[in-house]
């Protein structure tokens, strides 16, 4: 083997054995002269002083990484793939005691589903395998016996989602928790309210332009209907049930190409480039494989309660997104996961509903944003996966489903989709999550008071139908003067100029847009009939 200087734990291992990893290493590490951190491209470099470099040997540098570096169930998977048992059976025999050679033993037989022959149970006091100050962890650890090792990853097998705590800033629940408190006790708790129901459909509306579906107003409705009747209420959205209901209360019965409920069949989200080729941004997981994953996936939920509600909104919603288990509604079911996740955590009480896709979709900026955090896994997932994926005959499969996509070698993802980093998706989810508390909650509740305001002033100034004020006011506050449309709309108003400015005065004082000190005027007339009659 070549002799890899300068590098230390799985960036040596990697180059060492010839095992490249498809998500990027977390932390890299480099033998140097003195101890240093730096930051690149998203991930950590840390720099030892030469005592710190570990004996060239796999046992040594597996020692350095689950140290140093954390644990990479993606790249240990692959490596293990690699090295087989022997050299690890070898480290346990060695080292029965050893709390790495433990937790090193208790990773490859979880991650390849064997027993290392010839290795007995082990000795020593029971070790946590995560640092739960570094990773979001299971709430209640296995103990396994066997390595005395205290199983507290987060699912299983297949499929157990890492979320390095140690990269995220601001992920504390609790100041966002109060902001929604002190909403309800300065607005009251009906505004709020109304400031949910109109949220709704804005969300609604949002999730599909996301989608590219916005003029769907049926589609939009039944959506902003199911956040109201099934967000945290359900036993669970996770069972196959659960996803059934949800998945027929958002897209109704007249589903075209593909059935309601798990999906058998492959599935890619791509587009088509400047000669018509398709080209696959997303290959979602095998269908055979999703009953074990959607298994995981719920365990995940059950193992991680109690657990920080913002990161396991997440990473159940990022999880669900990769997962991709529908034939058709995944990403509109991913951002019905993340409130009703928090509903179920006691993070939102009942019955806030955060517009999530509101701010996911409200510029360009936040949706390139959306887009990169969903790349940080695709990427790297389709660098590997595209040289074994081809488009040619039609193969119809059980879901009534017909493609024409062919994957020559699935097990080349499997790991990655089974072990997904989501950190930078979480970090990404809980920035969307607090825009959504600090700006969209709140910034309707504000208007709602605002308007309510401006509507009393006018019907001191004029009569009229709650449309008509409605319509008063939202073109004054839009366009910031009397447009030539409200002017023609309204001609008894809007052609008396002094009438017009005690109109404008009123609506723009309630939006807090004039001076305290600008007011009608001591010779207000009475109020006048806008509605034709």
């Amino acid at each position: 083997m070549p002799n890899v200087e300068g590098h230390a734990g799985y960036k040596w291992l990697s180059e060492q054995y010839g095992v490249a990893p498809v998500q990027p290493f977390r932390v890299r590490s480099v033998i140097g002269t003195a101890r240093s951190s730096a930051a690149s491209n998203g991930f950590a470099v840390e720099t030892y002083p030469a005592h710190y470099q570990p004996d060239a040997t796999l046992i040594g540098h597996l020692t350095f990484a689950l140290k140093y570096e954390g644990v990479e169930l993606d790249f240990l998977k692959r490596l293990f793939d690699v090295t087989g048992p022997a050299p690890i059976a070898q480290w346990a025999l060695t080292e029965p005691t050893g709390a790495y050679a433990r937790r090193c033993g208790f990773l490859y037989e979880w991650l390849t589903d064997s027993m290392l022959e010839g290795v007995g149970d082990a000795g020593g006091n029971y070790v946590d395998l995560l640092n739960e100050s570094q990773y979001l962890t299971a709430t209640v650890p296995d103990k396994v016996r066997r390595w005395r090792v205290n199983n507290n990853l987060p699912g299983t097998r297949t499929f157990c989602p890492m979320v390095d705590l140690g990269k995220l800033g601001g992920a504390d629940p609790v100041p966002l928790r109060d902001e929604i408190d002190k909403m309800v006790n300065q607005f009251g708790l009906e505004t709020v309210e109304r400031a949910v129901n109109w949220l709704t459909i804005k969300e609604s509306k949002a999730s599909f332009a996301i989608e590219s579906e916005a003029k769907e107003e049926d589609r939009i409705r039944r959506l902003a209907r199911a956040m109201s009747l099934h967000c945290g209420k359900l036993e669970s959205a996770l069972t196959e049930d659960g996803l059934l209901m949800i998945q027929q209360a958002i897209m109704g019965d007249k589903m075209v190409g593909a059935q309601l409920g798990i999906r058998h069949s492959p599935v890619f989200v791509g587009h088509t480039n400047s000669i018509y080729e398709p080209v696959i941004d997303y290959l979602a997981p095998h269908h055979e494989w999703l009953a074990e994953m959607m298994d995981g996936l719920r365990a995940f939920e059950s193992r991680t309660r109690g657990r920080n509600p913002l990161l396991r909104s997440a990473a159940l919603s990022f999880g669900f997104v990769y997962i991709h288990p529908l034939g058709d509604g995944n990403g509109r079911l991913s951002r019905f996961l993340i409130n009703d996740i928090l509903r179920r955590d006691g993070f939102l009480p009942a019955p806030v509903i955060l517009p999530v896709s509101a701010v996911i979709s409200e510029n360009a900026v936040r949706r390139a944003a959306y887009d990169t955090a969903l790349e940080r896994l695709s990427r790297p997932l389709m660098a590997t996966m595209n040289p074994v994926c081809t488009f040619g005959t039609g193969v119809r499969y059980e879901d009534g489903v017909e493609s024409n996509l062919h994957v020559v070698d699935w097990n080349r993802g499997q790991p990655t989709w089974r072990y997904a980093d989501l950190t930078v998706q979480s970090e990404y989810l809980i920035d969307v999550i607090r825009h959504s508390i600090l700006h969209g909650l709140k910034d309707e509740a504000v208007y709602l008071v605002r308007y309510e305001a401006a509507r009393n002033n006018l019907k001191e100034i004029i009569e009229g139908r709650d449309e008509d004020y409605a319509a008063i006011i939202r073109s004054l506050v839009t366009n910031m003067k009397v447009s030539g449309k409200l002017r023609r709309t309204y001609p008894r108003v809007f052609t008396d100029e002094h009438l017009a400015q005690r109109v404008e005065c009123a609506v723009f004082k309630a939006f807090e847009l004039l001076p305290d000190d600008e007011d009608e005027g001591d010779d207000a007339e009475p109020r006048l009939d806008v509605a034709p009659r």
